[in-house]
């Protein structure tokens, strides 16, 4: 099972239902996946299902009103957003914000019907693509069309000039008319192909892009609560394989194979879901050993 990072937390008020409903919807039009709790399957404990989605979400969108302002959940949820650096604010009425968030600039959605031209929602997008790093295919650029082409030709470019560059250097390492003479001590010349170096040897794999130390806390526990102050460590035991390993018994050791998805580490199969998100600054990691508990930490 691979373990999923959710686009979008929208946190609001239980009255304002109706609009967080329309939001969620139209940004599921736009291509992110949405998370509110609407999406609590049975079974789930309330509390740790949000708290799970609120540490791992990719940004969070709070919808201010007079009832969430008043409502300490959202409140609580603004905060954690804030404080991840994942937070997009918006109105659904004119109202008089908590003085901690009137300094986020916060997109207006007051009378919006769910029209994805309307401006208040194409800055709450345009928040959030700033945020996850990737904007919605539907949402229209607002760049004119020559200078679209003129950034897709400039990425283009960049692009060819690299593997330019990487391939003059590689002429430079690896000779084209076959491996070098290795002189041996009779005076020989031996041409083994060991000799060469390989290209997958220069490349860091998945297990390298992940390695280090991570600290953040176990969201919910099959078997016990939540828990804070957890160190977690992966190391390298191949290109494509890391041990995972804690001083919190429950985590307990594990080893994980691992395949790269995007701008994810993700477990390449088990049953250990583990995601590590390079998007991220630190890299954040989501990690569920053999699926008992879950856990959220970032790299130091």
């Amino acid at each position: 099972m691979v373990l999923l990072v959710t686009d979008v937390f929208v946190s609001y008020a239980s009255e304002d239902r109706e609009q967080a409903e329309r939001l969620a919807h139209a940004f599921d039009q736009q291509g992110w996946s949405v998370w509110w709790d609407r999406k609590i399957v049975a079974g789930q404990e309330f509390d740790q299902a949000i708290e799970y989605e609120l540490e791992s979400a990719k940004s969070v969108v709070v919808l201010w009103s007079s009832r969430s302002i008043a409502s300490e959940w959202v409140r609580n949820e603004a905060a954690v957003g804030a404080q991840r650096g994942v937070l997009v604010p918006a109105m659904i009425e004119s109202v008089k914000l908590p003085l901690e968030f009137r300094r986020k600039q916060t997109a207006d959605l007051t009378g919006w019907n769910g029209e994805l031209s309307h401006s208040g929602f194409r800055s709450v997008c345009e928040g959030v693509a700033s945020i996850i790093g990737r904007a919605p295919p539907q949402l229209p650029d607002r760049a004119t069309p020559a200078r679209g082409h003129r950034l897709r030709w400039s990425t283009a470019v960049i692009g060819v000039a690299l593997l330019l560059c990487f391939g003059v250097y590689a002429l430079g390492r690896w000779p084209t008319a076959g491996p070098m003479p290795k002189i041996q001590s009779g005076g020989s010349a031996s041409t083994e192909p060991s000799a060469i170096p390989k290209l997958s040897d220069a490349v860091p794999g998945p297990a390298d892009l992940v390695v280090g130390t991570y600290f953040g806390a176990v969201l919910s526990d099959s078997q016990g609560n939540s828990r804070s102050d957890i160190a977690l460590t992966i190391v390298k035991l191949g290109r494509s394989t890391v041990r995972v390993t804690s001083d919190y018994p429950r985590l307990g050791t594990v080893e994980v194979a691992l395949t790269q998805a995007g701008n994810q580490i993700v477990n390449a199969d088990g049953d250990s879901p583990f995601v590590v998100d390079l998007e991220r600054n630190p890299p954040t990691l989501l990690f569920g050993p053999h699926g008992k508990l879950a856990y959220s930490g970032s790299r130091h």
